[in-house]
């Protein structure tokens, strides 16, 4: 028998194994430390340091995605709270618009509220913050709110001639209100009768 040939390797080559790019798994690790420490201790302790030594991460690597302490806690909170409060489709507007109404109270009854509260209250003195929670949060989820409007208006759920954007403030402005001032709960009954009382008055007339 000749002698084995060291040299040769009779094997298939290895084949790499696809997954998760890196970097997508630091960014996911530097989301879920910064909302974890904003539900934990607010927005007064949330700060670049802590969240890179929660997750590992560098500051370079932070400041490298998120420019400001402001759009990683709003890029944060959008990660932690935007499965929370997303819109079904039954085919229903109005009842799609109430069922997610009672999403956000939920979540916002939570300590997510306070990070809801410490965000806007922050955006009072700064500038920056007051941006990257509008840019981050507000936008975004008045458009959400605006496909589902313009499906009942489609549909002719709702009156062809309903204002868009007033009838986002009617709809979500008193929960704002209730957990800004903290004068009522944001409870089932509230929310059903904000619905309803709004949702009444948004029919084809």
């Amino acid at each position: 028998m000749p002698p084995a040939d060291l040299n040769h390797v009779d094997a298939k080559p290895e084949v790499r194994k696809r997954g998760r790019p890196r970097a997508d798994d630091t960014r996911i690790a530097i989301l879920k430390a910064a909302y974890a420490l904003m539900v934990e201790g607010g927005i007064s302790s949330f700060t670049i340091e802590g969240v890179a030594a929660r997750s590992g991460s560098a500051k370079t690597t932070i400041y490298r995605w998120w420019p400001s302490r402001e759009s990683l806690a709003v890029a944060a909170f959008m990660t932690g709270a935007l499965p929370k409060i997303s819109f079904p489709n039954s085919g229903c507007a109005a009842n799609d618009i109430k069922a997610q109404m009672h999403k956000v109270a939920r979540v916002y009854r939570g300590k997510t509220g306070r990070v809801v509260r410490d965000l806007v209250a922050a955006g009072i003195s700064n500038s920056a913050a007051a941006k990257a929670f509008i840019d981050g949060y507000v936008s975004q989820r008045r458009e959400a709110v605006r496909e589902v409007l313009r499906r009942g208006m489609e549909s002719g759920e709702f009156d062809e001639g309903l204002d868009i954007e007033s009838a986002i403030d009617v709809l979500y402005g008193p929960m704002f209100y209730r957990l800004l001032v903290g004068h009522g709960p944001i409870d089932q009954k509230f929310i059903d009768s904000t619905a309803g009382i709004v949702l009444s008055g948004f029919a084809k007339k």
